[in-house]
């Protein structure tokens, strides 16, 4: 299913965008690796652009993984070297993105396996809790920790530091392209419900 999946559009208002029936919306600060992220999901090398400089996605990106079905790729928070009048704009676009449409969605934060989560990951958390919206964490980059930590280990403290079930938990690498199974079973399943 997720093979099939094309680019759609990039909107930088998310009330322009037509209704959608559910909304795969993954989130992250910048340079952790969403866009790589959907292109392994996706089995797909170039769908979603990638780029070593923080802050390329300046946009909200939409892939379409079947009619009305899609998976979004929102601008990073954090430490891209933009105006603080365009991360204001990130800000509303990923406020107005998540919160005023009102298609079922489910948030994916994504955080550095290597990094751990950061402050702005745990606020993105807290905000989406306080809004009442269901997220599950992505640790991308699981390819540069010691070979001796398992995922189970790294799901577990994911889990402990975010508050939330360890079934909502996912230890990836986008660059190996490992360990997808679990996350593109969880995210077909949200999508065909």
């Amino acid at each position: 299913m997720l093979e099939k999946t094309i680019f759609f559009r990039a909107q930088s208002n998310a009330k322009l965008l037509p209704q959608s029936s559910a909304e795969v919306i993954l989130s992250g600060r910048s340079n952790v690796g969403k866009s790589s992220v959907i292109n392994a999901l996706c089995a797909q090398r170039n769908l979603a652009r990638t780029s070593k400089t923080p802050g390329r996605t300046r946009s909200i990106n939409v892939y379409s993984v079947v009619m009305k079905k899609w998976i979004i790729d929102l601008p990073g928070y954090g430490f891209a070297r933009v105006s603080p009048q365009e991360k204001e704009l990130w800000n509303r676009m990923i406020e107005d993105c998540i919160i005023f449409r009102k298609s079922k969605k489910i948030v994916y934060i994504i955080v550095d396996a290597f990094v751990g989560p950061t402050e702005l990951d745990f606020n993105m958390a807290d905000w989406l809790n306080e809004h009442n919206i269901h997220f599950k964490v992505i640790a991308n980059k699981c390819d540069k920790l010691p070979s001796d930590i398992s995922q189970d280990e790294i799901q577990g403290k994911i889990a402990q530091y975010f508050g939330i079930d360890k079934s909502d938990t996912f230890v990836v690498s986008a660059k190996n392209k490992q360990r997808f199974d679990k996350l593109k079973t969880d995210i077909v399943k949200f999508l065909n419900c």
